[in-house]
């Protein structure tokens, strides 16, 4: 059986892929082990350890994804094929009519197999580093965030400040409650999604871990705007979100710690909001008897 560890990012990567895509996680078929032939998948078909077969004399209709094991096609599939890990064979009677992406993992195409397309990750690399269409992105996320924290600083300046008080005065503490929420959540949603009844809750989950993220962004833009000389609180948290956007963008530049100090301030605010309650209560630590 393959490495529910190694699983669960893979697994988190595919469900934000298909979400995104429109696809229908609801009807997600899951294989972690054993030999399988298949001759007929759901909406998206996941093989994530075992050996999954597709036959020459089968056409299959759905989206395939490699993140472990083995998977051989030698028939047709009428979708995408997305490998992110494992092994991936297109035989010679092989014919995919969607795209086939290939992001890591070993791939063995034969001369004879039949792609409508051909994606590799240096490919996918060179057509999202367009610089306009990146900038016009970053500049559009930063405004609705600005706006938000603006609106939001002026009805609930409470709680914003409520957590700003857990980050600054107790940041070791909810650095820890974040990083153990964060990685028990990864693993709840991913188990969860793999019993397909509870996929719907495990898409929520995501939906209110994104919010969250995103209410920590803006706790960050009120903590810096509040630094700012501007007499207005909900002006000076929408500047300050500002200010946040360009730190992070800069910190992203620069290899492998700008990438560790951005995760530990997801983490720590994470936490913060977990401490305060999303700022409803203020965090008070348990005094250890002397």
């Amino acid at each position: 059986m393959a490495n529910p560890i190694e699983l669960i990012p893979l697994l988190v990567v595919v469900f934000l892929l298909v979400g995104v895509q429109g696809g229908a996680v609801e009807s997600m078929e899951i294989v972690t082990d054993g030999t399988h032939t298949v001759t007929e998948i759901p909406d998206v078909y996941v093989v994530g350890g075992g050996e999954s077969t597709i036959p020459a004399n089968a056409s299959v209709s759905g989206s395939v994804y490699v993140i472990g094991g083995t998977a051989d096609v030698q028939g047709t599939v009428d979708g995408d094929v997305t490998q992110l890990s494992g092994n991936l064979t297109l035989g010679p009677t092989a014919v995919v009519t969607g795209d086939t992406q290939y992001i890591a993992g070993s791939l063995d195409i034969d001369d004879g197999a039949t792609l409508e397309s051909l994606t590799t990750a240096e490919t996918l690399a060179a057509q999202s580093s367009s610089p306009g269409r990146g900038a016009v992105f970053v500049v559009l996320q930063t405004v609705v965030l600005a706006v938000a924290a603006g609106l939001l600083v002026r009805r609930f300046e409470f709680a914003f400040d409520t957590v700003g008080r857990a980050i600054t005065g107790h940041p070791v503490v909810s650095g820890v409650v974040g990083l153990l929420v964060t990685a028990t959540t990864l693993a709840l949603v991913v188990f969860m999604a793999m019993t397909i009844i509870l996929i719907p809750v495990s898409i929520l989950g995501v939906g209110v871990g994104a919010l969250t993220v995103a209410y920590g962004h803006l706790v960050y833009g009120y903590l810096v705007g509040r630094r700012l000389p501007i007499d207005r609180p909900d002006v000076s948290a929408a500047v300050g979100v500002v200010v946040v956007a360009i730190a992070l963008e800069l910190l992203g530049v620069v290899p492998v710690v700008g990438t560790l100090v951005q995760l530990a301030l997801v983490v720590v605010s994470l936490g913060a909001i977990l401490v305060t309650y999303f700022g409803l209560r203020p965090f008070e630590p348990v005094s250890l008897p002397t």
